[in-house]
């Protein structure tokens, strides 16, 4: 894979989903590393970052078509892409806890992407619009900390919003909506994948899902901040699932940007990595003798990407009995496809042990998407 594959993009494509009369179905991942979105007239995804800019800077360089600015009465942010150009040299101030936390729920910077996240779900097309219908929306969480953290995400979603977006060089729109704490929904986040690999195009359930449900399984959610690991026995969900958070696509930034620390000199931040992700190179300067050369890192990166799958297949192995007696393993997620070929060589010589991607029933959509696309029908045919 070269560098630009592991960054997280913007994308925003109308599609014609299946739909409910009344109702204006959302699922929403707010993610460390994106926030993805279905809901019947589209999908969409955008890199979870925002920063906060003054009013009246100036711009020379003209908005791209999917840049998206957010205001609301505390100010003007930058969100997604764009507001990875406002990374420069050191002047990150993010916290990481603030990016990559548990506890970023009542941080400004998350209330602008879950926001963001639903203004785009409520926009209208050519392919239907909100305007009449009540609006509902099915997220998801971690299973470690579902329980404990789905109080704090509902307080935060639920109430009076008021807001403006503009998406590219079109014109701000304004957003002024209420919502109830029980319209939002929280699953556990792997569980969306399950649902995703169970149904068809239509929303409806395929034939192999009853194989699934009869079988044992291994839902395998490798994201951005964690790597979730969700058993199901025979149709039983077993325990909570497992969270790592040292096994991630973030773990394998941070020993990227520690090899390029001890080896070039050159300090960075992981969103200040992102950023460099388009060139897959950093500057090295002598500051005395007024002389730069520019260094690839595309090694360092490729290398801990595939240790840290490594290390992820390790961990299942002690939790699963070496997958003794697994039939699935269903996969999902942006890092698992940046893993696929390592994590599926792994599982080369098992018989009888079938990996199944999240995004297997519609593969005109990324597995980028499978999650959200789980709660998304979770939630419109659990509402029938």
């Amino acid at each position: 894979m070269k560098t630009l594959d592991f960054k997280p993009k913007t994308i925003m494509e109308a599609r014609k989903f299946p739909s409910k009369e009344k109702t204006w179905v959302i699922g929403l991942d707010i993610g460390y590393s994106a926030v993805k979105g279905f809901c019947p007239n589209k999908l969409f995804s955008f890199p979870s970052y925002a920063r906060q800019i003054p009013e009246n800077r100036e711009r020379m360089k003209a908005y791209g078509d999917t840049d998206i600015c957010y205001r609301d009465r505390n100010g003007l942010w930058s969100v997604g892409s764009l507001a990875y150009e406002e990374v420069v040299c050191s002047e990150v101030a993010d916290s990481e806890e603030e990016l990559y936390g548990r506890n970023r729920y009542y941080s400004p910077m998350f209330i602008v992407l879950a926001r963001t996240g639903i203004a785009l779900g409520m926009i209208s097309n050519l392919f239907g619009s909100p305007n009449g219908k009540k609006v509902v929306i099915q997220t998801g969480l971690p299973p470690k900390y579902r329980l404990a953290d789905t109080p704090i995400l509902k307080e935060v979603l639920a109430g009076k919003h008021s807001f403006d977006i503009r998406i590219g060089n079109g014109k701000w729109q304004h957003f002024d909506f209420e919502l109830e704490e029980n319209d939002i929904y929280v699953m556990p986040q792997p569980l969306g994948s399950l649902v995703s690999a169970s149904i068809d195009k239509d929303g409806k359930q395929i034939p192999e899902a009853a194989k699934y449900f009869s079988s044992n399984l291994v839902i395998f959610d490798p994201g951005f901040g964690t790597m979730d690991d969700y058993t199901v026995k025979q149709g039983n969900v077993v325990g909570n699932g497992e969270t790592f958070s040292n096994l991630g696509m973030h773990e394998v930034f941070e020993r990227t940007c520690k090899d390029i620390r001890d080896i070039y000199g050159v300090t960075l931040q992981v969103p200040e990595l992102i950023n460099k992700l388009d060139s897959g190179t950093v500057y090295i300067t002598d500051r005395r003798k007024m002389k730069r050369v520019e260094k690839e890192f595309t090694d360092f990166l490729t290398r801990n990407s595939k240790q840290v799958c490594e290390e992820a297949v390790e961990q299942m192995k002690v939790i699963h009995d070496y997958f003794s007696d697994i039939n699935y393993i269903i996969t999902t997620g942006g890092t698992y496809d940046a893993w696929k070929e390592d994590f599926d060589s792994k599982f080369a010589e098992m018989e009888g042990l079938h990996i199944i991607p999240g995004n297997a029933n519609d593969d005109s959509i990324t597995n980028v998407f499978s999650n959200v696309r789980g709660y998304y029908f979770y939630l419109l045919n659990r509402m029938k």
